[in-house]
């Protein structure tokens, strides 16, 4: 009798193509849920948060600005600036995401860096699964609820202030970014966006360091994207 192939469940295809994100999810998550409760707010509003924005830096960004009173047209530049990038990631999938109609919403939604991270990296067969990319993002998600929540628990029980919180979303940016630069072997477009940020860092100060950094980068990595980026086929 011919042998019959055991098929793995797309779940569990899911669940461990999608286990790089659950590590940093968890504890990113637990940072922020334990930084907006640290900053005032109840424990819900940072799992709302997580559940209706689903916007990892922006969140981190948001809380900052809140507690700084910033105004409603400060937050809003600075939330688009920050997340310009998806624009990017967005047009890099439009006939992906166009083919599934049904889950398109859900799926440009829950498009974060490390999503798109996992779809960039995987073959082009599961690329073109809907019930893969969907349940990749909605695990994403789930991570990033679960590590808030627990990390909104814990900042309830704690009766002190933790310091430095706010540092962990940039530490897993800097990994992701070593890793994306030793996967696709081209250093100089990660070293380009470094120069840029540090660059506005010293020239322009804290007030407009993300939006005129961020803005340099685009501007001085874009030749980089256009020729390699989201076409490209991963093996």
């Amino acid at each position: 009798m011919p042998s019959k192939e055991r098929k793995t469940s797309p779940a569990l295809e899911a669940f461990k193509a999608s286990i790089p994100v659950l590590l940093g999810y968890i504890t990113i998550g637990f940072g922020f849920g334990l930084l907006a409760v640290n900053a005032g707010y109840p424990a819900w509003f940072a799992l709302a948060m997580s559940v209706f924005v689903f916007a990892g830096a922006a969140q981190y960004i948001g809380i900052g600005l809140f507690a700084a009173g910033a105004s409603i047209p400060e937050i809003a530049i600075i939330t688009l600036v920050a997340n310009i990038r998806h624009a990017v990631y967005g047009l890099s999938l439009i006939e992906l995401f166009a083919a599934h109609p049904r889950i398109r919403p859900y799926l440009v939604f829950a498009l974060t860096d490390e999503t798109y991270a996992l779809i960039s990296s995987v073959n082009n067969e599961k690329r073109k699964d809907g019930t893969f990319l969907l349940l990749v993002s909605a695990f994403d998600q789930l991570y990033w609820v679960a590590g808030t929540a627990l990390g909104a628990l814990a900042g309830s029980l704690i009766p002190y202030r933790v310091e430095g919180l706010s540092f962990a979303l940039t530490a897993m940016f800097i990994v992701l970014g070593v890793e994306q630069a030793l996967k696709l072997k081209k250093l100089f477009p990660f070293l380009i966006a470094a120069a840029a940020t540090i660059a506005a860092k010293l020239l322009i100060g804290d007030r407009l360091t993300i939006v005129v950094g961020l803005a340099a980068a685009i501007v001085l990595t874009f030749p980089f994207a256009k020729r390699g980026g989201g076409n490209a086929q991963p093996r």
